[in-house]
Parts: C-alpha cells; structure tokens; sequence
C-alpha cells in the first residue's frame, strides 16, 4: 500500500468514529433539544459524506491517478459537506430566519460550482476541466467565507445574550463558540493546499483531523449542557420590538398631555409600589428555592413571577444596582454557603445539584473567583446578607 492510501484509509476510519461518537452520545443527553439535535444530524450527515468520499477515493483512485481529477471530485464533495456543518454551527446560534437564508445562499453558491463543472465536463469530455477548476475553487472560497462571517456575526451576538440573559454556565458555549471558529477558518486557509496539491495533504490532512475531533468534543460537552429553555432566547427580539412599540406609544400619550405635579406624584407613588410588588415576588421565589432551576434564564423568570421582562431588569438595575446574570449568580453562591455550613457532610455535587449549579465544576469556579479556594464539607466562612434581603 501507498501512503496515499493510507492517508485515505486513516481519515476514512476517522471519520467514522466521529459519526460513532455523535450517535452514541446522543443516549447520554441529559436534556434531548430539538434544535442541537438537528445540529447533530446535519455535521453526522457531513461527515457521512466525507467518509463515502474517502471511501471513493481508495476504491476509485481519482486522487492516485491525477492531482486535478481528485482536485475536481474534491471540490464536488467538500462543498455541501461544509455546508451542513456550518448551517449545523449556525443552526445554534441563529434564528429561523437567518437559518433559512444561509441554506439558500449556501445551496445557490453550490448551484453555481455544478454549473461550473458541468460546462467544464461538456467541453473536455473527461474530469479533466482546465481552468473550470479555479472557477470552482473561487466558489467553494466564497463559501467559506460567507459561513465564516456569518457564524462570527452570530456567536458574538447570542454570547452577548447569554451574558446578559441566560442564569447558567456559559463557558461549554464559550468553548464550543472556539472551536466552531477555528473549525470553520481552517478550510478557508487550507483549501487552496489541500486540493491542489498531493503532497501538502499529507500535512493538511492530520491537521484537518484534529480540527474535526476537536470540534466534535466541544459539540458534545456543550450536548450536556444545552438546556431546552435556552431556545426561549429566541423570543428575545420579537418581544424586545413588541415592548419598545409599547412605548413609544406611552411616550407619544404622554407628551400630549400636561404633567404637573400631580401626576409625577402619583406616577412616582405607582413605582414605589411595582417595586415593592417585584421585591416580594423575588422574595418568595428565593425562599422557595426557585434558584435551583439550572435552565433558568431571564425571560423564564419574568414568566414564573407575572412580571414583564423589562420591568425585572429595571428593578435589578435602579434598586439592586446589579443585573440578572450576577444577582442569580450571587443568590446561588450564598444558598451554597449556608447549605455547606447547615449540612458539612453534603458534597459538592449535591450542593451544586442543590442550588442551582449546571455541575460542580461551575460551583467550583465561582467559589475560586469570590473566595479565593475551592467549596469543601467544612466551609466555614461568615455569611454576607443576600442580595435579595
């Protein structure tokens, strides 16, 4: 055997053992969500493709035979493979909309490579299509960058949701935001290598494996913490124009009518009350322990109190001069401490499990960022008074 065709066989057997992890680890979720389950099956069914294409090439040879025939059965497979695994990046970071429209762009710029090889096919009469090569290759590029720019675009904005938003640990998201990053820069600095040129697959091509087994271990750790409820950050934007429309209303109400004293008075008498109302919510979800909800996020919590969600971050803001994601985080941090001194011989998976912590990996984190060591059975350090005292 060649090396070539072990290069082949190697990336063929690698393949498959992504598609293997994927699927097996799907009976391991601790919460199946729709939305990164269809995440799944779209980089399954793209690394499905790239097995039958290493599969084709050892049995077929294109590759072995003539750099150019591979390079145009290359860019015939590559194309709609990293298609599917960018929209299944996008799929969790996008609303339905955006998802609708880098399909159709990605499906369109495919289009146009099949055309390209179609008109380079009739006139050579063999894979052998001359210039049409470059043609495709300028298309696949284009590709790359378009799902480059727009997963970044998107990553930036949901991480900017979550901080401000979402109650629990974020940082599996963070990791996998990475690794989608370099998975989806790679072929955009490899392509012109790898295709072209045999001999630069033999560095290109374990590269390009690590790139996907990476990938592939930040998507599962973020399968054990993607929480159903986070799909409600979706609804963010359309209720965000629902509210603002609301108010402009109010404000277009307001200015044709005179404010005097009065008025002021009793709007200011109004708000001292909604503030007391908040409080009081906020006061009996904590003694009911509402905090131990790990999928708990802002919009969910405005929902469980009656409350709107604007009216929830302006309480948060003017009279507790915090925002959700501290103050939640805070709130479970001293029900920790107390239950680590009422209960010393509790361990930190049922503290964390306890209040309200994705795992106990996320307890420990926020124990060395506040007290400098780590959460122990005899934690012993004075309790402040809580942030919703």
């Amino acid at each position: 055997m060649d090396t070539l065709y072990l290069l082949q066989f190697a990336c063929f057997l690698f393949m498959l053992v992504n598609i293997l992890i994927l699927g097996i680890t799907r009976l391991h979720m601790k919460w199946m969500n729709r939305r990164y389950e269809v995440s799944r099956w779209l980089i399954i069914g793209a690394m499905v493709g790239l097995a039958i294409q290493f599969l084709m090439q050892m049995l077929l040879g294109f590759r072995a035979q003539d750099a150019a025939v591979g390079a145009v059965f290359n860019i015939l497979v590559y194309p709609p493979c990293f298609s599917l695994i960018s929209i299944g990046i996008y799929n969790i970071e996008a609303t339905h909309a955006n998802r609708r429209k880098m399909s159709i762009v990605c499906a369109s710029i495919y289009a146009a490579i099949l055309a390209a090889f179609c008109i380079g096919f009739i006139q050579s009469g063999n894979f052998h299509i001359g210039s049409w090569i470059y043609v495709m290759i300028v298309l696949f590029a284009f590709s790359v960058a378009y799902c480059i720019y727009m997963i970044i675009v998107e990553i930036r904005k949901r991480r900017r949701m979550l901080e401000v938003m979402a109650g629990y640990d974020i940082l599996p998201y963070v990791r996998y935001a990475r690794a989608s990053v370099f998975m989806v820069f790679f072929p955009a600095v490899a392509l012109p290598f790898a295709v072209l040129s045999t001999k630069s697959l033999y560095v290109i091509g374990p590269l390009g494996l690590l790139a996907v087994f990476f990938f592939t271990l930040s998507f599962m750790a973020l399968g054990y913490n993607y929480v159903p409820s986070e799909e409600l950050l979706d609804k963010e934007e359309e209720e965000e124009a629902a509210m603002e429309s609301v108010e402009d209303n109010a404000c277009l109400e307001l200015q044709d009518e005179e404010l005097d004293d009065k008025k002021e008075t009793l709007q200011s008498q109004r708000s001292k009350r909604r503030q007391k109302i908040v409080r009081e919510k906020l006061d009996e979800w904590c003694a009911t322990k509402g905090y131990r909800d790990t999928s708990l996020n802002m919009i969910t919590l405005s929902r469980s109190l009656n409350i709107s969600r604007y009216e929830l971050s302006r309480y948060l803001s003017s009279c507790l001069n915090t925002t959700f994601r501290p103050w939640l985080a805070e709130v479970r941090f001293e029900a920790a401490k107390k239950m680590m001194l009422d209960n010393p011989d509790f361990g930190n998976d049922i503290i964390s499990a306890e209040c309200g912590f994705s795992s106990r990996t996320h307890l420990y984190r926020m124990f060395k960022e506040k007290e400098g060591c780590s959460p122990t059975g005899n934690y012993s350090a004075p309790i402040e008074v809580p942030l919703w005292a």
